[in-house]
This record gives C-alpha cells, sequence and structure tokens, in this order.
C-alpha cells in the first residue's frame, strides 16, 4: 500500500523505517533483493512480492517509541503517526543526556516527508536534557515538517504541525527520565484504557409480570446468529437490481445525460431517466416535492439522476458509473450556515418564540454574555443500508421495504408509479436500524417500484454504505449567536437566540429546527426570551429527522449559555444551573404550568450515587499534580417532553383455536429498538397468557393502514397502547364465554369460544386528541467525567453516571438497551463524528468509514453506569411507563463541558487567565488540541 501510495500513512512502515529494517523483494527466493525504506518506496513492484523485513540489533543504550494519534480509539488510520530512536548516554556526564544517534520520523505529513533530517542532524551529540536544545530541535522541527493541504477531510497543517512536535517533545521527556519534574513527566506515553465495566440499575414489578420484567429481545437470538433476515439478505433468481448514478455537481444546471455507455454494459436491462417515470417524478409524501431523478438541476451533489436495472448489484453500481453527466451554470455551493447567511439564502422563516422584551432586559442586567455556537452534522448510519424489493403483480405491486414509514413510501410509489395506493401493499418484517434516516427519504423504494413497474419482474435496491451517506440527508448543523443576561446571582433574567438550522436543498423536515426552538428552555426559567428561527437553504441533501432532533441541540445551547454565565461569574456551573431550575408553579414560554417537575430531585441523587463531591476534589488534585494530563467533570440536568398528537397506530390481533396461540401485528416498525417485545409482554399481561404464546407478524399497509412513522420515541408505547385496546375487546367476548370458572386453560377456553362462534380477532385505530400538546415530561441528568492528553488532544471518558425516570419501565432490559445505545450515539455525536463537503463541488468527502469515525468499543465510557429511577410509576404513561429511546441522548452535551474544563485547567496554567473561549462541536481529538494552544515556550522541562 505504500510503495502504490505514499500519501498513505502506514503504521508498518513507521515502525521499519526507525527500526532501520531492510526489505527483501523479489519474485522467489533465488531473485530477491534488498532495499532500505525509503528505497522500497520507489521501487517498482510489477511480478514481484516482499519476502521479508530484516532488521539490525541495537545496543541497550537505544530508545524506541512509536506513537498513532488517530480520530478515534482504534479502527482509523492517523492523524500523525511517528517513531523515534535514539542512542543515549546518561553516563558521561551526570545531568546530561547525551544522543549519539538519532531518528525522528513522521507518517502523513506529506507523500515524500519520512525522516525530519534537520532536526536529526541538530540533536547529534546534543544534550537534549539541555532546556536550550530542546527548544532548538522543537524549533528546527517547526521549520522541517510542512504538511501538505490538499485534502479537504485530513487534519489542518496546524494541527499536523503542533501534533509532530507534541510527539517528540513526550519522547524527549522519556529520554531525560528524572531529569524532569514530575508534573511533565505526566506527558510521556499515551493514555492508557483500563477494562470496560458497567452498571445497570432498575427495578421490577413481579406482580405486573411479564410487562417490567427485563427479557431479552424476542428476535435477539436469531439477530445474534445472523439468522434474521433484512431486506438486504433478499434473494431470488429471477430478481434484477438497481442502483443509482449521482450528481457530481452540488449547485449546476443540468444540460445532459448520457447513458449510452451504461446501456451497452453487459448484464443491463435498462437505464430510467426522469423522462421515463410513468407517473410524478416526486417520492415526497411532504408539502415540497422532492424528485427521485433529478431532472433540469442538481441541487446537491449525491442527487439521483438515473436508474440502472441489470442482473446484478455488482454490475448495476458498476455500470452506473458508466452514465455521462454535463453541467452548465456551475455556481459555487452553499454549504453551511455561514455561507446560506453570507449569500440570503433562506426557506420560509419557521416561528420563533416570544416571551417579554428580552433585549431590554439584557440591556439593563448586571451580567451580560454573548457568543456563537457551531455543531456539525451526524449521519444516521445504520447497521443495514436502506433497502428495497418490489414485485409486480396481477393487482399492483407488493414491496418489502427497510423504512420506517410505510404510508409515505405507499405514497411515493403510488405518485411515481401513477397507480391508486389500494393496488400497493408495503410490508416491514423489521430494518436494521433507522434513527430518522429512513422516514420520508423515499428513493430506495421508489427507484425499486419504478424498475419493477416498467420492467415487470422484481426488482431489488439495496444502496451501498457510499452512496447512502452521498445522496442521504442527516442531522441538522446549527449556527446558534446568543445573549444573554443575569442578575449579579447568575438568575437568568433575558435570553436571546438565533438558531440557524441547515435544512439543505428542501426544507421538507423542518421539524428539528422547531423542536430546537420550542426545547431551548430545558430545565430554565427566565422573564425574557427571543428565540427567531432560521432555515438555510444549502447545496447539502435535505437534512432531517436523526435520533433526538432538535431537542439534543436544544439543551446544548442553553446549556453552553449557562456555562457561560458561571465561568463569568466564576461560579461553578452547576449552582448556576440549580439557580434556575423551574419549580412548580412557574409559568412556561407557551403558557402552561410546570407541575410535578423532578429535575432537582434528579439532580441530587445523581450527584450522590456518583460520588460528585469526592470526584471533582480528586479531578482537581489530579490537574494539579499532572502538568499534561488534565480531567474535567459535567452535569447536564434535561427534561424531555412526550408529545402523542398527530400520531396514528394500528394493532390487529388474532387467536388461533387449537392451541389458543395469538399472532400480533401492529404500525409500528422494528428497528432494533425492541418494540415487537414490548408488544409481546403486554399482550400477554393484558390476557393472561405466557408470553410464548404470542409472535408478532411483519407489519402491512393492507393490516396497518394509514400508520404514522416509527420515531419521536413515542411508536412503542402508542402501539402498546392500541395492543391494550385490542386485549379489552377481546377479554370481553372470552370473559362471556369464560363465566366464573377460572380453572380453564387457555387452551380449552380458546377452542370453546371457537365452537360458540366468538370472533377471536381485534382490531384498534389509536390516534389520541389531547387537551395539551404535552402528555407528560420525564426528566434525567448525566454526569461525565473526561481524562485529556494535552499535548495530542486525544481523550478518555472516564466515567459516565446518568439516573433516567423511565416511569415504570415496560421491559428494562430493552429500555436500559436504549438509553445505553443513545448515549453511545450521542458521543459519537458531540466527539468524532466529523461531516466534510468539498468546497469547490459540494461532495460529501466523507462518505465512508475512512473518513467518517463513529464511536467504536474502545470510545464508550469505561465506567458506564446507567439507573432508571426506582418507584416512578407514570400515571400519565401507558402502563405507567415513559419514552426511553432519545432522552438520553440528549444530556451527552457534557462530554463538551467536561472536555472544555479539562482544556481550560491547562490554559490557566499558560497564562493563569480564567477567561470563557468558545468552542465548536463535534469535539474531535485535533479541536480538542487546538483550543488548548500549545507553543514551544510551554514545551520544558520543569517551571
Amino acid at each position: 500500500m505504500k510503495n502504490r501510495h505514499k500519501e498513505f500513512p502506514s503504521d508498518s512502515f513507521i515502525a521499519f523505517a526507525v527500526g532501520k529494517a531492510n526489505i527483501v523483494v523479489g519474485s522467489g527466493p533465488d531473485m530477491a533483493k534488498s532495499y532500505t525504506t525509503e528505497q522500497f518506496l520507489d521501487l517498482d513492484m510489477k511480478g514481484q512480492v516482499i519476502l521479508r523485513a530484516e532488521f539490525p540489533s541495537f545496543p541497550e543504550e537505544h530508545v524506541f517509541r512509536t506513537f498513532k494519534v488517530m480520530p478515534r480509539s482504534g479502527n482509523a488510520h492517523a492523524y500523525v503517526n511517528s517513531g523515534f530512536r535514539a542512542q543515549v548516554d546518561k553516563k558521561s556526564q551526570p545531568g546530561q543526556v547525551i544522543i549519539k544517534d538519532v531518528a525522528l520520523v513522521f507518517g502523513n505529513i506529506s507523500p515524500n516527508f519520512i525522516h525530519a533530517r534537520a532536526t536529526e542532524v541538530h540533536l547529534q551529540g546534543a544534550n537534549i536534557a539541555d532546556p536550550a536544545v530542546l527548544q532548538q530541535a522543537l524549533t528546527k522541527l517547526k521549520e522541517e515538517v510542512v504538511p501538505t493541504e490538499d485534502d479537504p477531510c485530513e487534519a489542518s497543517a496546524a494541527y499536523k504541525k503542533s501534533l509532530s512536535m507534541s510527539l517528540f517533545y513526550k519522547f524527549a521527556l522519556e529520554l531525560v527520565g528524572d531529569l524532569a519534574d514530575t508534573r511533565y513527566r505526566s506527558a510521556v506515553g499515551s493514555l492508557v484504557r483500563p477494562l470496560s465495566s458497567g452498571k445497570q440499575t432498575y427495578s421490577t414489578v413481579p406482580d405486573n409480570y411479564p410487562v417490567t420484567r427485563a427479557m431479552p429481545k424476542l428476535e435477539s437470538m436469531v439477530q445474534c446468529t445472523g439468522e434474521a433476515k433484512y431486506v438486504s439478505d433478499v434473494q431470488q433468481g429471477h430478481m434484477l437490481h438497481a442502483a443509482f448514478t449521482l450528481t457530481t455537481l452540488g449547485n449546476a444546471a443540468i444540460y445532459k445525460v448520457d447513458p449510452t455507455d451504461a446501456k451497452a454494459f453487459p448484464g443491463v436491462t435498462m437505464v430510467i431517466l426522469h423522462g421515463d417515470i410513468p407517473g410524478i417524478n416526486n417520492v415526497s409524501a411532504l408539502h415540497n416535492p422532492e424528485e427521485l431523478l433529478a431532472s433540469k438541476r442538481s441541487l446537491h451533489a449525491g442527487q439521483p439522476i438515473a436508474i440502472v436495472v441489470a442482473v446484478s448489484q455488482d454490475v448495476a453500481e458498476k455500470a452506473a458509473k458508466l452514465v455521462k453527466v454535463e453541467y452548465f451554470d456551475v455556481q459555487p455551493p452553499i454549504l453551511n450556515c455561514r455561507d446560506a447567511i453570507a449569500k440570503q439564502s433562506f426557506h420560509p422563516q419557521p416561528k420563533g418564540i416570544v416571551v417579554g422584551d428580552a433585549a431590554a432586559v439584557i440591556a439593563s442586567a448586571a451580567v451580560k454574555v454573548s457568543g456563537e455556537i457551531e455543531m456539525g452534522t451526524q449521519n444516521h448510519f445504520h447497521m443495514e443500508t436502506e433497502g428495497a424489493v418490489t414485485y409486480p403483480t396481477e393487482d399492483g405491486l407488493n414491496i418489502e421495504s427497510g423504512t420506517q414509514h410505510m404510508d409515505s413510501v405507499q405514497q411515493a410509489v403510488s405518485q411515481c408509479c401513477g397507480i391508486g395506493r389500494h393496488r400497493i401493499n408495503v410490508t416491514v418484517k423489521r430494518t436494521g436500524g433507522g434513527f430518522g434516516g429512513k422516514g420520508g427519504k423515499n428513493w430506495i423504494a421508489g427507484a425499486s417500484a419504478v424498475a419493477a413497474f416498467l420492467t415487470r419482474r422484481p426488482v431489488k435496491v439495496h444502496v451501498s454504505l457510499w452512496d447512502n451517506l452521498r445522496m442521504k440527508g442527516r442531522r441538522y448543523p446549527y449556527l446558534m449567536k446568543y445573549q444573554a443576561g443575569t442578575d449579579s446571582s447568575g438568575k437568568l433574567l433575558g435570553v436571546i437566540m438565533d438558531i440557524y438550522g441547515d435544512a439543505g436543498a428542501s426544507d421538507n423536515y423542518i421539524g428539528p429546527l422547531n423542536g430546537a426552538g420550542r426545547m431551548s428552555d430545558n430545565v430554565y426559567s427566565s422573564t425574557a426570551w427571543k428565540v427567531s428561527l432560521y432555515a438555510c437553504k444549502t447545496n447539502t441533501p435535505a437534512n432531517t429527522f436523526c435520533r433526538a432532533p432538535g431537542s439534543t441541540e436544544a439543551i446544548y445551547f442553553i446549556e453552553y449559555i449557562l456555562e457561560h454565565v458561571a465561568k463569568t461569574l466564576k461560579k461553578p456551573s452547576l449552582d448556576i444551573k440549580r439557580l434556575n431550575f423551574y419549580k412548580n408553579g412557574d409559568t412556561r414560554r407557551d403558557g402552561s404550568i410546570v407541575k410535578d417537575i423532578q429535575v432537582a430531585e434528579i439532580t441530587d441523587q445523581l450527584m450522590e450515587s456518583a460520588e460528585y463531591t469526592a470526584r471533582m476534589a480528586a479531578v482537581t488534585s489530579f490537574n494539579q499534580a499532572n502538568r499534561w494530563r488534565k480531567r474535567g467533570m459535567n452535569v447536564v440536568p434535561m427534561r424531555f417532553d412526550c408529545h402523542w398528537a398527530g400520531r396514528h397506530y394500528n394493532c390487529l390481533i388474532a387467536i388461533f383455536h387449537a392451541g389458543g396461540t395469538i399472532a400480533v401485528t401492529h404500525g409500528g416498525i422494528e428497528m432494533g429498538q425492541g418494540i415487537n417485545t414490548k408488544v409481546a409482554q403486554v399482550v400477554a399481561f393484558e390476557l393472561g397468557v405466557d408470553v410464548k404464546y404470542i409472535v408478532i407478524q411483519p407489519t402491512q399497509t393492507l393490516t396497518n393502514a394509514n400508520a404514522s412513522g416509527s420515531n419521536g420515541s413515542v411508536t412503542s408505547e402508542l402501539v402498546c397502547l392500541a395492543a391494550i385496546d385490542c386485549c379489552k375487546q377481546l377479554r370481553t367476548r372470552i370473559d362471556a364465554v369464560r363465566g366464573k370458572d377460572t380453572e380453564k386453560t387457555w387452551e380449552v377456553l380458546i377452542e370453546e369460544c371457537f365452537k360458540k362462534g366468538v370472533d377471536l380477532s381485534a382490531h384498534s385505530y389509536v390516534s389520541p386528541v389531547l387537551e395539551l400538546p404535552v402528555v407528560y415530561s420525564t426528566y434525567s441528568a448525566m454526569c461525565t467525567e473526561v481524562e485529556l492528553d494535552v499535548l495530542t488532544g486525544e481523550y478518555q471518558i472516564t466515567r459516565l453516571d446518568m439516573l433516567y425516570d423511565c416511569g415504570e419501565s415496560t421491559s428494562p432490559m430493552i429500555d436500559i438497551g436504549q438509553a445505553e445505545g443513545a448515549i453511545v450515539m450521542g458521543l459519537g455525536y458531540f466527539l468524532s463524528e466529523n461531516q466534510v463537503y468539498d468546497p469547490k463541488t459540494g461532495e460529501n468527502v466523507t462518505f465512508g468509514t475512512w473518513k467518517y469515525k463513529p464511536p467504536m468499543a474502545k470510545d464508550i465510557p469505561i465506567d458506564f453506569r446507567v439507573a432508571f429511577l426506582p418507584n416512578a410509576p407514570n400515571p400519565s404513561g401507558v402502563l405507567r411507563s415513559k419514552l426511553v429511546g432519545e432522552p438520553p441522548l440528549c444530556m451527552t452535551s457534557s462530554v463538551v463541558f467536561a472536555l472544555r474544563n479539562a482544556i481550560a485547567a491547562n490554559l490557566a496554567e499558560v497564562n493563569k487567565d480564567d477567561a470563557w473561549f468558545h468552542v465548536a462541536t463535534p469535539m474531535t481529538v485535533e479541536r480538542v488540541q487546538q483550543y488548548s494552544r500549545i507553543e514551544i515556550p510551554q514545551l520544558r522541562y520543569k517551571d
């Protein structure tokens, strides 16, 4: 790899180079020749292979050290990797460390940069323990490390240069050993992660079993063994496959689409352009049309422009790349909120929030803060990319889909194919993750249906991860400008927020931006608010709902402001937050009266269980003892409102005689969140039978017509509500046959019902009509502690505690899993998942796992503790439960503030300045190190 791609940051090559390895290459044992690592890079390897590597031996006084600093803890290429070797003499002259031989090797600086030769020469024979020698070497290294800047998704040159110096400094500290102060030697080596541990705390109510019983998902075994079937697994001999051709420019008119080469590719049966669509070129079920295939203008790079149908997926994908697209009127793409503001590119402005005169209140406030908050986006990154298989029938079309929203798919297919919805049956057995990314975006099902309609053969569309990330929208990025005023104690008086949300090319999915405004008070009271919302129109795919959309950002916004206030007043942020908590009887911004608020009590309980006070003292002590390792802690409380309005879900239950077994189908989609298990537990509880009698059948538009999408964390409880209604209907009929005979077995009773002609099936359609928009609120708090390697920007989450009000959990094991999953997804959003577009073309350049980094096993908290609030039944919830799928993600911003506190601890050592500094998310390793503002004079051995 390194031979072909000199820019590749090969870890093996670094080790070989620093170890002075010779690489033996040849076409066979008798044709072998030895090359140095540098000679190897220019070698023509055609017809040759690497036979072996030969390393020389080194005297004992040699010290070796390698480093690899990555965007996440593992399975990632390096920002910079390095290897150092030095032969040192510590005995000849006491107090000196003379370098006799040295090698400084770096990767990912530029394709041809390997050794820092000038610095190596400078160090030869020098006393590295001399502070002046160290400073001179660092200055020399800074001059000769000149990183290339031709890749927009690579780390900045400034970071790579600073990181190179930091890594050498770490090595120098290791060489001088005890000659450096203990505090400074905290830089030696890298962060070491101990074995992960976790604690899950929840309560159950045995009298209500199987409801509240902790049990694994019904599908867990077949999922673990790989036997669970997804749309991506569907395969049959007669089936065709389709793939998309995507546009490559983000703001350009389409002049010509030439499918000639694609049509000639062996195995291709059809190429579909916008003019071939039999119905309307629109896959949106919302107010603004979204074209299945671009017709006049490419609104964003990655927009589908052609569908290639072929005998296999491989053929379809290869041929799709052969479709030629010519453009004209090419304009610079608008790619973020700042671009949109500069170009005044906006969708219609959503309604904001005004309470009192915030500007006047802030103007007269004792304490004023202002600033900007910039937040990146997040891909949904499902385990299974979306897929669909369409089967033509004599009546219309049957579709197996991986959607979150069957109704939306049915409508889109009806529009594109020009046939009535009654001729289209959509079925979903399960989908491999959703997070909002498989609801409303109907290109996949639309393409499958149009291709099947035209070819009269089954057609499968299962997009690659690359195309999935190129063509689909994701979580809204935000720019928020704020002003706030408080009294001298920190009590909020007025808050102004100008929230700019990047809606992308369409504002069909404006809900996240509205949510960001609606929930921006979190748990805090202020006399005046002005929240203005702006939907930025950019040349990116239309952004959409992504787990806890809007709420996550809203909570971050107000927490950020309060952290700023606390820093200005030089008070602990938790004290400022407590001071501003809503209290029972307060009036919220929508005019509702606060009642049953638990945020103060939950925060107190979390602080006790998380040992907050003792750990904060330990953090302070650690920071005093370590110059280059810093720790930080932070607590974020939360309110999350449950909304049922506008939701519609069905349930159909059938009980079969000759055994009494029960089949259930409902309007929710099983996405891995355990909805089927909860429904089975509820049905078993309501009918008084064991869960073993129950099976959940696939969801269909025929049996569950007009169902809402599965999102917003409320689908499970509303589907369970529909199931309860079905069970009540069935119990009334069954009890009439049972009478007072309670001894009959379930099987006997059902058989008797059957013989008496009792209807053993029931249907329910739930569409709640409510007096108030909020059904109930759930309260929670999260405490996060981090440890930071200041010199590299690497960090670890040493411990995370969450106390969450889940009511009386319907299925604790599933709800705990949902909470933990939401937390990890939030950590990825706030830390490592960085989306980058090419500024010239608008193309997504982080469309795969090479550049886009969701968290992995070693990125989770080392000590991970999740607890549900005990003895907290919810009188307003379904069977006393509360939602859980999204809210825990909202508090993961605590990791940002914990990192910020760790960075602040370092900055306080540099200039004794405790002033506020702004940070942007995601808090990547690069950003964290750059916020620490490391300069050469700081890199020393002693104070």
